[in-house]
């Protein structure tokens, strides 16, 4: 080969070497990588996308769609660099850095993530930026507190209306078994109220995935026109809670105490355990058991044993308004603790019961929710006075909603509807409130 020959095949090879790039660069359609990565076909996207990693990394417009293909198919790691990449050489491009931060929250980098979301915010994004930065940083806060002890507490007023303050019938005469007619006592009674509750939670982790919480919460209901019926109820809990894998676990105790006119109606000691499983990322599966006791320390032949299984699934749709569908079923078992037919008349039941609830957010600052409940129970015992065995069907449904002012501040709204069918006149009764509220959390 002449001197001549090689040079050309030198200065040919060095053409083909600087062209290349150029060649890969027109080929490369960040648009298509992008639709794939929408369409919800993030590892299509992400191997069209590197099929030119050698040729254009480096380069910011291929960084930026192969780093996002890259995050939504799980190679975090893979798109970390890619977007950093971007970052480094294009400071002001706030999408990239805003993908960066989200790619580091999936990495459970909390400290960067916070730091470049933070950065994002600085530079006055849109308002729905704003608020899903606000959403990711809440969620950095709670992940936190599974490492550091924390605490939180509220406060929440209510005002609004209840068309049965008792849970009373509408007409509570009924037949003896003599034939006589006899007024079972309260009927009716509708009036306007006060709510105001408050409490607070502490959480303290002890090992790496396992908390300790331990909380309280009081409540007082007055009324406008009958003192009779105002109640206050305090409950004190405690409690573990860890994760194995997409396993949660949870075991509470509860101890609550519930007072009538100033004077103590009922208390329960209750401990309970919870299952939920992360079927995947739309969907889990819940289960629980709770054992109470439950005692009347003015009408003791209520006093009772409680047993309730439960379980469910809930499963979030990736589509507008991020509507939540949950359902669940439970089964139950209360025993009198007293072995009379009188206890067993009152207290002794076997009951099963079904729940379906909806949540929708149609503003990132606004949930919209409602449920529908049913439950049947069958007593043991029979009444003495009216010779009947109760058995009641029980129905309750309920439409309410919250509006996030600030990170502190919220109001809330409610319509419930409850309705127990029972075959003793002085258990059958309905009963509608609704009411409005202002929540202050810190």
């Amino acid at each position: 080969m002449t001197f001549k020959t090689k040079t050309n095949s030198l200065l040919l090879g060095l053409c083909v070497s600087l062209v290349t790039p150029l060649v890969f660069a027109e080929t490369f359609n960040a648009k298509q990588v992008d639709t794939l990565r929408k369409q919800g076909k993030a590892q299509q996207a992400y191997e069209l996308a590197l099929k030119y990693r050698a040729e254009l990394e480096g380069d910011a417009v291929y960084d930026f769609a192969y780093g996002l293909a890259a995050v939504d198919a799980g190679k975090l790691s893979e798109g970390v660099l890619a977007l950093e990449r971007v970052v480094l050489t294009k400071p002001d491009h706030s999408l990239a850095r805003l993908e960066l931060a989200r790619a580091y929250f999936l990495l459970k980098e909390d400290t960067r993530a916070r730091q470049e979301f933070e950065v994002v915010l600085a530079k006055n994004p849109p308002a729905d930026v704003v608020a899903n930065v606000k959403k990711f940083l809440r969620i950095i806060r709670l992940r936190e507190s599974q490492y550091t002890s924390s605490g939180s507490a509220y406060v929440q007023v209510a005002l609004g209306h209840d068309s049965n303050i008792s849970s009373s019938p509408a007409d509570s005469t009924f037949q003896l078994t003599n034939g006589t007619s006899f007024s079972g006592g309260a009927e009716e009674d509708s009036d306007k109220y006060l709510t105001v509750t408050t409490g607070g939670k502490l959480v303290h982790p002890f090992e790496p995935g396992k908390q300790l919480i331990l909380g309280a919460d009081v409540s007082a209901r007055f009324h406008s026109d009958d003192e009779e019926f105002e109640t206050e109820t305090w409950s004190i809990y405690a409690g573990v809670k860890w994760r194995q894998g997409d396993d949660t676990f949870g075991i509470t105790g509860r101890v609550q105490e519930f007072e009538l006119n100033d004077l103590d109606s009922r208390g329960l000691v209750s401990l309970s355990g919870d299952w939920t499983r992360r079927l995947n990322k739309q969907t889990s599966w819940n289960s629980q058991l709770q054992v109470a006791q439950i005692t009347y320390p003015v009408f003791n032949t209520r006093n009772s044993s409680l047993y309730i299984l439960g379980t469910g699934l809930t499963h979030q749709y990736k589509m507008k308004w991020q509507p939540t569908i949950s359902g669940n079923v439970h089964l139950g078992f209360e025993d009198a603790n007293t072995d009379t037919e009188a206890a067993r008349s009152l207290a002794q039941r076997n009951f099963v019961g079904a729940r379906v609830a909806m949540q929708i957010i149609p503003y990132s600052n606004m949930s919209l929710s409602g449920s529908l409940s049913y439950e049947t129970s069958h007593y043991e015992g029979e009444n003495s006075l009216t010779g009947q065995t109760r058995n009641d069907r029980f129905y309750q449904a309920s439409v309410t909603s919250r509006y996030l002012i600030d990170d502190n501040w919220s109001l809330g709204g409610g319509l419930y509807y409850t309705r127990n069918d029972s075959n003793t006149v002085s258990n059958d009764y309905d009963r509608t409130h609704g009411e409005i509220s202002a929540r202050y959390t810190f």
